[in-house]
């Protein structure tokens, strides 16, 4: 049985790319460390030191503008205004 019907060759390919840049920021690619050569636990160390933190800080900038345009302070703007 052939489950390739619905593979995404670009999706993959961003994969590894995103997994190795994962990696190489994680430091694996050094001998001396404890993970070398081992893709285990790539996706939470990323999530906790790198996008937890990005993600946090994007959340609480949402929750200003979103008090800022219920305030009156703001005005919301919409994606598809500037498409035309």
């Amino acid at each position: 049985m052939n489950n390739l019907t619905d593979w995404d060759l670009k999706e993959q390919e961003k994969r590894v790319i995103f997994m190795e840049h994962m990696y190489a920021c994680s430091g694996r690619q050094d001998p001396a460390h404890p993970l070398h050569h081992r893709y285990t636990g790539l996706w939470q160390d990323f999530c906790i030191k790198e996008a937890g933190y990005a993600m946090r800080d994007r959340w609480f900038e949402m929750q200003e503008a979103i008090r800022r345009v219920e305030a009156g302070e703001l005005q919301p703007t919409f994606i598809s205004e500037g498409l035309h």
